[in-house]
């Protein structure tokens, strides 16, 4: 029994990971041994060991031992007869290899999951491949039985025997294509439409071959008929030479400068073959007719081509041209955005998880991509007939009103078409966007928007609804290498744009965001959104939420992230903020982390959250003097209007203060509301927004009042929005996430094991409490309750801060002490970021009141 104890204490001497390490070690070395002996297989060796004694079997320096030709000796010789002669031959070096992964990452503390797919991958190849061996050993005896093992050659046997040569034949080369596809990627059809991709482009390079080959014989004969033709030139002249001395002298000057011009002409016109008996100057006149004839002709087509070219507007940006229409005299082109690239499918997960890997406070996997739904593949066709439609619509209506149109590029988006019109210089702009209600009915387009200029463009634009609209899956936005390779601290991706570009912004810059929009316009979705990329992006280290919620329903899915994201006042059940008296708190103890947060960087001597955390990672601000790591928090906020309606200046002020201040250290606000009225976004709130997020809303009044302009009102609703940050207005279409995708995320980290202690706010000090009377919290003083006194006193200075510096402890029990301090009538009440009034001047006025204290207990 002692023998046992002091062993199981030498082992817990070893740290969990030194234990690992060990294993890690032995399993490698196992693996390694088992390969060698594969890889030395002799197929005398079985008849050697067997013929061996028992006696001889322990005689390893002489004997029939010596005669085992395996480098592991007799140990070695039987695990090859196993693996090589019975198994899968040697085929089976599989194995070792894979005993020697998992040795590998064991030792290296990782995660063996990602191993199983290969694994069985493995075992898989190593059975089909050695079952090919065994059958061409069978039928051609082409390779030995050491390739495919006893076991390769029944399997094959087996498969002939039922299915014939020629079927079995058949099977093994399916399994085998269908075993390299897999190979190749483990999603067969992306391997099939990248196959198809490759085929493609050796046709287009064979199709480019073949045309500059073409291109090269019309040059060669080109060169050959110029050639030619100057030939034809040189005897033309020789015929006029004799033509002119045949011509009496007094008409040769005469002739001779008429003919001149003529062959200046002819060194640059085709001249026509000439009959043989047809006479020389006549031929020679009627070439020069023809040749002057087809140079005005050219001379003519040259000037209007320039000229359309200089009345064609210039494209702002680079899109995909998919077809050009030439109406009336009004161009019109149409484009289509080429989007941004997608990334790699397991980009996004392989940057997670070296991410993961950086921060070892907990063991966290980020949600991977295949959480979520692929789009379908029909993509969204472009109505080429609906958009001429819309353009002589347009045109018609314009030109009723003297308004001439010179050109008219169209774009493409998801959700609208945006038309940029090119007006003639005397045009006035106020008077084409006076005419958008006699265009939306013309159109009969369900919203219709008119931007007179568009920001940044020589052009008005028109924005009108298509007939047939495109779902933004959020996977490929968030699948994209904008979204992948991005250094936000806070990315958000809200979905597309006209342009079909990913549009993306960094919380933290914004660095609050204002939401409205009527009831199913998209305004839950949007939320969605956003928490799904920030999940998808930020550790739970570096990120909580405070969702607030008093619909009770909206937010209700991500009570599952509670353990990892979640941050909440101490002792509340609910993880997820549904009461208002509840939301009034939280967001009141939010601006007290707020203020404490400002202590730390005063302390820490930074002006940002990003520079505080820096220093307290690289370790030059203490963890006992009070200082933490500083977690981003973004406070979501559903429904303002119920809270405002109940609460009204109570949530207000908190809301105001959060907006104004809380930006330096990491606390963000996103506030959403579907009656963006003025006693709901008052103008306190309003002036601390600068990003605001509108979806479609009912008046103008409302778009004016959450945009400050008008076109809100225009939207189509679904997702449609307009955002805006203080300086132009983009129009998005928001991503769709579905509510299956949010469970499936909320699943996959609810499902991990998280912090052992919640992130919670700090306590609010009841103000009712009053500091004459001495209430039960002192039944139970803390045993620094007097020296915190005494610090108290002597700085005057009634903040938690000093106490933790000062007396070395947590933020809680410096809070608590504080409370009993308030409670014994030497502090004031809570002033929320001022420090509390010290009601006692010296110490020996404290000296009096603990004696009081010391005989009120006794």
């Amino acid at each position: 029994m002692t023998q046992q104890t002091n062993s199981g204490n030498i082992f817990g001497g070893l740290s969990e990971s030194r234990k690992m390490e060990i294993i890690g070690i032995l399993i490698m070395a196992v693996g390694g041994l088992l390969g060698l002996s594969i890889i030395t297989y002799d197929p005398g060796d079985f008849a050697v060991i067997q013929s061996l004694s028992n006696d001889s079997l322990f005689a390893l320096d002489q004997g029939p031992v010596l005669r085992v030709q395996n480098a592991l000796g007799i140990i070695g010789a039987y695990l090859a007869q196993f693996f090589v002669h019975l198994l899968f031959g040697y085929m089976s070096i599989i194995v070792p290899f894979f005993i020697i992964s998992y040795g590998w990452f064991i030792f290296r503390d990782r995660d063996t999951s990602p191993l199983l797919w290969t694994t069985a991958y493995g075992i898989w190849s190593m059975v089909l491949f050695s079952t090919i061996l065994g059958w061409m050993n069978i039928n051609y005896d082409l390779v030995s039985s050491v390739w495919s093992g006893s076991s390769g050659i029944a399997t094959a046997q087996g498969l002939q025997k039922f299915t014939a040569p020629v079927g079995s034949i058949i099977i093994l080369t399916v399994f085998f294509i269908t075993t390299l596809l897999a190979f190749l990627d483990r999603d067969l059809q992306q391997t099939v439409e990248r196959c198809k991709e490759w085929i493609a482009g050796i046709k287009a390079s064979f199709a480019e071959w073949k045309e500059k080959r073409r291109q090269r014989k019309e040059a060669k004969r080109k060169e050959k008929k110029q050639q030619e033709q100057q030939q034809k030139v040189e005897q033309q002249r020789k015929a006029e030479r004799q033509a002119q001395q045949r011509t009496p002298k007094e008409t040769q000057p005469q002739q001779q400068s008429r003919q001149e011009p003529e062959r200046k002409e002819q060194q640059y016109q085709e001249p026509e073959e000439q009959d043989e008996g047809e006479d020389d100057s006549q031929s020679i006149a009627d070439i020069v007719a023809k040749s002057q004839k087809q140079d005005r002709e050219r001379i003519q087509q040259e000037k209007e081509d320039v000229q359309s070219l200089e009345n064609r507007p210039r494209a702002d940006i680079e899109k995909n041209k998919v077809a050009e229409a030439e109406e009336d005299d009004v161009d019109i082109s149409v484009y289509v955005g080429e989007g941004d690239e997608q990334a790699d499918e397991k980009e996004l997960d392989k940057q997670n998880k070296d991410k993961a890997k950086e921060i070892p406070r907990v063991k966290y996997k980020f949600p991977t991509i295949d959480l979520l739904d692929s789009p379908p593949n029909e993509g969204n066709d472009v109505d080429l007939d609906e958009i001429k439609e819309n353009k002589r619509i347009i045109l018609d209506k314009l030109q009723r009103h003297n308004i001439e149109i010179r050109s008219i590029n169209a774009i493409v988006g998801p959700t609208v078409t945006l038309y940029e019109l090119d007006p003639a210089p005397d045009v006035k702009i106020s008077k084409i966007e006076s005419y958008a209600n006699d265009l939306k009915m013309a159109t009969a387009a369900k919203g219709l928007r008119i931007m007179a200029p568009i920001p940044g463009r020589s052009a008005v634009g028109i924005e009108v609804p298509n007939g047939a609209r495109e779902t933004v899956f959020i996977k490929t936005v968030i699948n994209t290498k904008k979204f992948v390779e991005s250094d936000h601290e806070l990315p958000l991706a809200f979905g597309k744009t006209i342009e079909n570009d990913v549009f993306m912004v960094d919380l933290t810059k914004m660095p609050h965001l204002l939401i409205a929009g009527a009831t199913g316009s998209g305004k839950t979705v949007g939320i969605n959104t956003i928490i799904t990329c920030l999940l998808y992006k930020c550790h739970p280290d570096d990120l909580k939420f405070v969702m607030i919620d008093p619909k009770k329903i909206e937010l209700s899915l991500y009570q599952k992230i509670e353990d990892h994201f979640l941050a909440t006042l101490p002792g509340e059940d609910e993880p997820i903020v549904t009461d208002t008296t509840t939301a009034q708190e939280t967001l009141e103890s939010l601006t007290k982390e707020m203020d404490e947060r400002y202590d730390l960087l005063k302390e820490g001597m930074v002006r940002n959250i990003q520079a505080y955390n820096e220093k307290f990672d690289n370790g030059e601000l203490d963890e006992e003097e009070g200082h933490r790591h500083l977690p981003y928090i973004v406070v979501l906020i559903d429904e303002l209007a119920d809270l405002m309606m109940t609460a009204g200046k109570q949530i207000e002020e908190p809301i105001a203060r959060l907006a104004q201040l809380a930006r330096a250290v990491g606390i963000h606000l996103v506030v959403a509301t579907q009656r963006p009225s003025v006693n709901v976004i008052t103008g306190t709130i309003k002036a601390n927004f600068p990003a605001r997020m509108a979806y479609q809303v009912a008046s103008k009044v409302d778009s004016r009042t959450i945009l400050d302009t008008g076109g809100a009102d225009q939207l189509i609703g679904r997702g449609d929005m307009l955002f805006t940050n203080g300086g132009g207005m983009t129009r998005i279409q928001n991503a769709f996430v579905s509510t299956e995708e949010v469970e499936e995320i909320t699943d996959f980290i609810g499902n991990q094991k998280g912090y052992n202690k919640k992130y919670e706010l700090p306590v609010l000090q009841d103000e009712s409490s009053s500091g004459g009377d001495i209430p039960d919290p002192l039944e139970d003083i803390d045993e620094l309750f007097e020296s915190a006194a005494k610090v108290i006193v002597l700085h005057q200075q009634g903040s938690v801060s000093l106490l933790q510096r000062k007396l070395k402890i947590g933020y809680n029990r410096a809070g608590r002490i504080v409370d009993q301090l308030f409670n014994a009538g030497i502090v004031g009440p809570y002033q929320g970021s001022t420090a509390r009034d010290v009601l006692v001047e010296d110490e020996e006025e404290l000296e009096q009141v603990l004696d009081d204290l010391d005989e009120f207990e006794r």
